[in-house]
């Protein structure tokens, strides 16, 4: 008879060998959303929770303000804390555009005007944090474009910083949700994206009070933390949602959605209910630099190929007998 410290042994082993994303539990029944197109992610690991119609072309509308404010922090590094420029184009903008209402003469550093843009979604900023950190909206447009690429957003396209309608403007919940869990790698995004207000100071004294767009902040969802609202006639009322428990980001994409506020807590709350246990998980922020998501599913499939074997060599030693324990 096997002793119990052996079963225990072989047990654990077994659970190690077990698939990522295996869980004990019974499975959740996945969500009834109203979303045309969803996707919900693991910002962790890359690894897919939920998906309807994920790689279907859709306008982002003002969701696209996520890749510029990833550019804005990275472009921009050596001038957060300097005035933004103002620009005439930003003057420009469209009348029912939603702006944060920064004007010339106006002095705010370039973080605090992302900050604004951020929670008020304002266009008019997007177009200054785009004329700020490159000579013009072309280049960043192009700087956009370049990003979304080497995050794998292979079937987005940018024709703008803001998101207004454009036919030539487009992504995918899947892509959305890539570009999503990178924004929210970076502790200036994270930081931004969660305000559900902001009073934005200006450099010569005086503040701008801000409200968020993004009413999943202040839904009392558990660990609310993000991202970004977008409303068109043309892609109808988006979200990017995040929260973050125990240390775990989700982020979920609901593109055209009447009640995407609903949805996003939907989905969330699945995504955490499948969320597989941290120790299941490959982490990629701690895994050997350069290592992509396939070398590390390829390094899981090692260690649990390993365990098995040696749970399989542990139980023909003992010839299926041993003393009995205690």
């Amino acid at each position: 008879m096997i002793s119990l410290y052996l079963k225990k042994t072989i047990f654990m082993m077994m659970c190690f060998a077990l698939p990522v994303g295996f869980v004990l539990a019974e499975t959740p029944q996945q969500p009834q959303i109203g979303a045309q197109a969803a996707y919900v992610m693991d910002a962790d690991t890359g690894d897919e929770l939920y998906a309807k119609n994920p790689d279907q072309r859709m306008y982002p509308g003002s969701t696209t303000k996520i890749m510029t404010c990833i550019l804005g922090i990275e472009l921009g590094k050596e001038k957060m804390d300097q005035p933004i420029r103002i620009t005439q184009d930003s003057q420009n903008i469209e009348s029912d555009a939603s702006v944060l209402g920064i004007y010339p003469g106006d002095k705010v550093t370039l973080r605090n005007a992302m900050t604004g843009m951020m929670v008020v979604s304002g266009c008019d900023a997007a177009i200054d944090v785009a004329e700020t950190v490159t000579p013009t909206q072309a280049d960043f447009v192009s700087q956009m474009n370049e990003k979304a690429a080497a995050l794998g957003a292979d079937h987005t396209h940018f024709v703008n910083p803001h998101g207004l309608p454009d036919a030539d403007h487009y992504t995918t919940a899947r892509d959305l949700a890539k570009i999503a869990a990178y924004g929210m790698s970076l502790p200036e995004f994270r930081s931004m994206v969660k305000k559900s207000e902001y009073d934005m100071p200006y450099m010569d004294g005086g503040t701008k009070h801000c409200t968020s767009t993004n009413y999943f902040l202040t839904s009392g969802f558990p660990g609310a933390d993000g991202i970004k609202t977008g409303t068109t006639i043309a892609g109808g009322p988006c979200l990017v949602a995040s929260a973050t428990q125990n240390g775990r980001t989700v982020v979920a994409v609901i593109l055209n959605s009447e009640n995407r506020f609903d949805d996003a807590q939907s989905l969330l709350k699945y995504g955490f209910a499948v969320l597989p246990p941290a120790e299941n998980v490959y982490i990629l922020r701690d895994a050997p630099a350069g290592q992509t998501l396939t070398e590390a599913a390829e390094k899981q499939k090692e260690g649990a190929l390993a365990a098995q074997q040696q749970a399989q060599k542990i139980l023909s030693s003992s010839g299926g007998k041993t003393k009995k324990s205690a």
